[in-house]
């Protein structure tokens, strides 16, 4: 599951997740049906804390479920990133999964150290960084997958790396629809 909306989501920041759940956040989450899951795993961000926390479920705090460090990037939109820094940097980034201008981590590290912690039937409740990087095939597919908050991901881990299968739950598609009824 996909962490709600945080205000800083919405502006599109980096590192958007540490923050608290904006309005739409947890009316998103609210609506949300959970499957009955022993405990589930929930990454540190405090958006990932919250919507465990509105969706009343038994959780469990995993530091390793910790999103992409994006370093000195932290709260600037990629526009602020582009005026700070060369843009080329920024393209780079988003084209090369083993580069880190930002200081931080690269997207071949994060999605290696995500991968290494999660497994098949896992219960998750994650920023959305992290379920890219749960969902992605590889880490040069990184940013070709979307997620969206408030959302329910089944991801087949089991198969190879290269071709792992992304299924995006009926629920998901709902909410979307809901979403965009609603531009709040």
């Amino acid at each position: 599951m996909v962490a709600g909306r945080t205000a800083p989501n919405r502006a599109v920041r980096f590192g958007g997740e540490h923050d608290d759940l904006d309005v739409r956040g947890q009316r998103d989450v609210a609506r949300l049906a959970v499957s009955a899951a022993p405990t589930y795993r929930v990454g540190p961000e405090t958006s990932a804390v919250q919507t465990a926390e509105i969706l009343g479920v038994r959780a469990e705090v995993d530091p390793a479920l910790t999103t992409l460090d994006v370093g000195r990037w932290r709260g600037l939109v990629p526009e602020e990133v582009e005026a700070e820094a060369d843009a080329a940097d920024l393209r780079q980034w988003f084209i090369d999964p083993d580069t880190a201008p930002h200081g931080g981590e690269t997207v071949r590290d994060f999605v290696a150290r995500i991968r290494s912690v999660v497994r098949d039937g896992d219960a998750l409740i994650v920023a959305s960084p992290v379920a890219q990087a749960v969902a992605c095939a590889s880490a040069a597919t990184y940013f070709a997958v979307d997620v969206r908050p408030s959302s329910v991901l089944s991801v087949n881990l089991s198969s190879s790396s290269e071709s792992s299968q992304q299924e995006l739950s009926q629920q998901e598609l709902s909410q979307q629809e809901l979403s965009q009824q609603e531009l709040s």
